[in-house]
């Protein structure tokens, strides 16, 4: 039987161990930190969106994994594959309405514990906490392992490291860095899920303001992305849940323009309308008052103080609902990894076979979640790739191991 070591104790990385142990598979799992599934705790604001039932191909982003690739890993451990999984373990599940899927405890904490007490339960498991992995070397038969504490030879290695995102959670690159002093490929790595950037004095006026709104993201005449959604606005920029998700598709890009349209409910001609009949009707009332019928009152200041206007000038209305409707930000950036929940960019899928995880260059050695080029969408997507990828990989070893 192999001696397999597991690089990482999140969640594909407890995961893909849980599965080999289930296969009599002995297994080391290492972590860097005092505690696994450090970041795990932190998913779903505690309360762990573990997976999402409408998982597919559409709701990652990637520069070297075709769709079909990413639907393959999917499918092989589906959304019902894993329930069943959840069930054999005993945590019960919740589906939401628009698919999202959380513990029935609501409590990231309760999953930990039962993957905890599962792979201590077992007499094939050895958990090295507060170790880094240092080095990795091929060697005859295996990999080496390196450590502050000493190294240990493998003959099966898989790297379940994470990515550098929420380094306060554990979140680092080592795990890419070890990929790459093995000869791969890496695709430049950037947060995702995180906040935005914008330099513009009307957006920092709005400091903790909280809308529903509509995001457009263009390049050039080319729509990216479009998100309708929740937008906190902030004194370095936008946050909320419609930017984490817009977010993505911001990648390392330059040259971008986002579109905010503050009032995504009204049709910009019957808006036009409204405040024309409003301004006729009480010739008297200020632009602040008119538009806090429609706005946030500091969102009706803000656009008041910028936006010069004669109540009879009907041709100034219809530019001002035109840039409430078309409001353009300029050049937004992402917030650093240390605000990000996830990271996009990782070891490439040029690397990888997609059937097994392993990686095309080295034989037993298999890279899993989010050390990869995937990144998924807010909604549990991220985590349902990263045990997919897990139960991938653990499958191949097991068929190795028979063979």
């Amino acid at each position: 039987m192999p001696k397999v070591a597991i690089i990482g104790a999140g969640a594909s990385g407890i995961f893909c161990a849980m599965l080999l142990l289930s296969f009599g598979i002995p297994i080391v799992l290492y972590e860097k930190n005092k505690t696994l599934g450090k970041k795990l705790l932190a998913t779903g604001n505690g309360r762990c969106n573990i997976h999402n039932q409408h998982t597919n191909s559409k709701h990652y982003q990637t520069s070297s994994f075709t769709p079909k690739e990413i639907q393959s890993i999917l499918q092989t451990c589906s959304f019902g594959t894993f329930a069943k999984t959840c069930q054999k373990l005993g945590i019960a599940l919740e589906i939401c309405e628009d698919g999202r899927v959380y513990p029935q405890s609501n409590s990231a904490k309760s999953v930990l514990e039962v993957f905890g007490d599962i792979l201590k339960d077992s007499k094939n498991f050895t958990m090295v906490l507060e170790t880094e992995v240092l080095e990795l070397c091929q060697t005859q038969g295996g990999f080496l392992l390196k450590s502050a504490q000493g190294q240990e030879k493998y003959s099966c290695v898989v790297l379940a490291c994470g990515s550098e995102a929420t380094p306060k959670l554990g979140g680092s690159d080592k795990g890419l860095e070890l990929a790459k002093n093995l000869g791969l490929e890496i695709v430049q790595t950037y947060p995702s899920l995180v906040s935005l950037n914008i330099e513009s004095p009307l957006i920092c006026a709005l400091n903790g303001v909280k809308i529903k709104a509509k995001l457009t993201l263009k390049k050039a005449n080319q729509t990216l992305a479009e998100v309708l959604g929740d937008v906190l606005f902030t004194d370095y920029g936008i946050s909320g849940f419609g930017v984490l998700d817009i977010s993505s598709y911001v990648r390392l890009e330059k040259d971008l323009t986002m579109i905010l349209d503050f009032l995504p409910s009204f049709e910009e001609r019957a808006l036009e309308n409204q405040l024309v009949n409003l301004a006729k009707t009480y010739p008297k009332r200020n632009l602040i008052s008119l538009l806090s019928g429609f706005l946030n009152p500091k969102i009706a200041k803000a656009f008041a103080q910028n936006f010069h206007w004669n109540p009879k000038n009907t041709k100034q209305l219809k530019q001002l609902v035109f840039k409430l409707k078309n409001f353009e930000l300029k050049n937004p950036t992402t917030k650093g990894f240390e605000n990000a929940e996830v990271s996009g960019g990782g070891v490439s899928g040029e690397e990888i076979n997609p059937k097994t995880m392993e990686s095309k260059k080295y034989s037993n050695l298999y890279i899993v979640g989010e050390m990869l080029d995937v990144v998924g969408n807010r909604g549990g997507h991220n985590l349902a790739f990263a045990f997919s990828s897990a139960w991938v990989c653990a499958r191949a070893i097991r068929a190795k191991c028979l063979q």
